[in-house]
């Protein structure tokens, strides 16, 4: 494992803090945020290391939440997202590294665009389903799995959206994880470096209580987290294409 300088580690830090914050309050965000500035900071840390860290946000926001999770939704979502992690699996194995760094930005701008242009779509099982299937290529390969669930599910109540989102991304998170273990793409080395951040990823969880309680905070929290992510993306494929 490469070891980050301090000024590195701090930035690292600051990212899965912040990134933390916005997914507990919001329930999605941790991957859009953390994904492509931690990959700036170091590209051994996607997608591996952040789906690691994912998970510790969205179990504590769906322990905070649990009674508001919807089992249906959520059982479907999953569904989907198994066969999408496998074949995102299979995809990561069989890229460059220069090639997976210039695939992995061009989804994260991907996701932004789903975020921006949601269409509008009633929260129905088999709509879960192919949310969870596009859900699960791209949170395997950028770790960003959000987008599809949020368009899925935007019409739920806000209680139900959060819990319901960070409860099929916290198993989908673990389902991701599982496949690119056994091809060989997650290990001891994503969790040692992961396990640094968590508890930065704990500290944006409990900075997150006042987020959620702000009934203005997804218009004011959304236009930062996107610009950030356009920014960081874009800085990702100039060095992918330098490279």
């Amino acid at each position: 494992m490469v070891e980050l300088s301090w000024a590195a580690f701090a930035l690292a830090a600051a990212a899965v803090t912040l990134a933390a914050l916005v997914q507990s309050g919001a329930g999605l965000g941790f991957g859009l945020i953390a994904a492509p500035l931690l990959a700036l900071v170091d590209p051994a840390f996607i997608p591996g290391t952040i789906l690691f860290l994912g998970t510790t946000a969205s179990a504590l926001a769906t322990l905070r939440e649990r009674r508001a999770v919807n089992p249906r939704l959520t059982l479907a979502g999953l569904s989907g997202r198994l066969p999408g992690a496998i074949i995102a699996a299979a995809v990561l194995t069989a890229v460059s590294p220069a090639l997976f760094q210039l695939l992995f930005a061009v989804l994260i701008l991907a996701a932004v665009a789903l975020s921006l242009k949601s269409p509008k779509v009633p929260p129905t099982g088999p709509i879960v389903f192919v949310a969870g299937v596009v859900s699960g290529v791209m949170g395997t390969l950028t770790a960003v799995g959000a987008p599809p669930f949020g368009i899925a599910l935007q019409h739920a109540a806000a209680a139900e959206l959060r819990a319901t989102l960070n409860a099929v991304l916290f198993l989908g998170a673990c389902l991701s994880m599982a496949m690119l273990a056994l091809f060989g793409a997650f290990g001891v080395a994503d969790i040692l470096r992961g396990a640094a951040l968590v508890p930065f990823a704990v500290l944006g969880f409990a900075l997150s209580g006042r987020l959620v309680r702000h009934p203005e905070a997804p218009k004011l929290v959304r236009p930062a987290v996107l610009a950030l992510c356009v920014g960081a993306s874009v800085l990702l494929i100039a060095r992918a294409l330098l490279a």
